[in-house]
């Protein structure tokens, strides 16, 4: 059985996210949906998926297969196309491309094209509401953005796809383990409810000064280096720094060495540093994050578009000797039908 601990009672919400376009993600939830066919799924999109090509390349891609019973989330017009193979749930307030959404119920096998909202909170709230309308999980195709669902604390999981479309072996494996790296940066603890929900829920830095913390009005520390590092020297005694946005080579270069706080990120996806340096700030910095990146398996995929692929046992291999903690799939090796 593909992944058999998607089967467990607590994981409710899981994402599938890529490293790359054209990375597998479609190949993957179809195989997953196939193999835990038991299950009542509920499928959607962070954007869409299932298209009949690819809008850059003219290739085809893979249609999402939804099988009988479960819950999926498309516009109307993808809805159309299934006459009655479908039951329509619940037209939304939600648009995606300016077009209405629509939930509906497979009642026979059909291949379709899938969507969701644009913003985290309305996906949430997606995500909940295939829930409520029967779903016993839901899957949902991502992205690695922090205006998807997949980086909120509401994911149980994350899929990851990796694509030859990337790069080469050596590009794929430097992207992994930073992501890896990622993964690894520890949880704040500290914070009660009430305060992470507070700095989760601002868009704005935050610092803590004599055990309170402080908003500084500053939603972002990209060209703002210089009046950060005036406002960090005016301020006495300040402990710790929350970051809720990209944290760069740049801001890195410009600020990295007069920090001595402890850095809490809203998420480790904000540290936007190639391997090295990432390495190096961590092992200086020590940082943590709100949310954690909660990465279960990765998928593997050879095939690249609009680039060159590679050799499949050779990134199968080189991977695996890599990350041997990892769980590690070949789409290749998945049989679908």
């Amino acid at each position: 059985m593909l992944m058999p601990w998607i089967s467990e009672g607590c994981l409710d919400k899981l994402a599938i996210v890529g490293i790359c376009k054209n990375a597998g993600k479609t190949t993957i939830l179809n195989a997953i949906m196939q193999q835990h066919n038991g299950i009542k799924w509920g499928v959607m999109s962070t954007g869409r998926d299932g298209e009949v090509e690819d809008v850059l390349f003219k290739t085809p891609k893979p249609r999402v297969h939804i099988h009988p019973g479960s819950v999926f989330c498309a516009d109307a017009k993808s809805m159309d196309a299934h006459g009655s193979a479908i039951s329509l749930l619940k037209k939304t307030a939600w648009l995606s491309g300016g077009k209405p959404l629509w939930l509906a119920r497979a009642e026979s096998e059909i291949k379709t094209e899938i969507g969701g909202p644009q913003s985290v909170s309305a996906q949430i709230a997606c995500a909940n509401e295939l829930l409520k309308l029967g779903a016993e999980k839901v899957i949902i195709d991502g992205s690695l953005d922090r205006k998807s669902i997949a980086l909120s604390e509401d994911i149980d999981g994350l899929i990851l796809a990796v694509g030859a479309s990337f790069g080469n072996i050596a590009a794929i494996q430097n992207e992994l383990l930073r992501l890896v790296n990622l993964a690894e940066i520890p949880c704040y603890t500290e914070a009660s409810a009430k305060l992470r929900k507070t700095l989760l829920d601002s868009e704005t830095i935050h610092l803590k000064t004599k055990g309170k913390w402080h908003n500084t009005g500053l939603k972002s520390l990209l060209g703002a280096e210089k009046q950060f590092a005036a406002l960090l020297s005016d301020t006495a005694n300040c402990s710790h720094i929350y970051i809720p946005s990209a944290f760069t080579s740049t801001t890195n270069a410009r600020l990295g060495k007069q920090i001595t706080q402890q850095l809490i990120f809203r998420h480790p996806e904000c540290l936007k540093l190639p391997l090295t340096e990432l390495e190096s700030f961590v092992t200086k910095h020590h940082p943590l994050c709100l949310i954690s990146i909660k990465i279960r398996a990765i998928a593997l995929n050879a095939n690249a578009v609009g680039a060159s692929s590679v050799d499949a046992d050779l990134l199968r291999k080189s991977m695996r000797s890599a990350f041997p903690h990892l769980e590690l799939i070949d789409i290749m090796e998945i049989p679908i039908r």
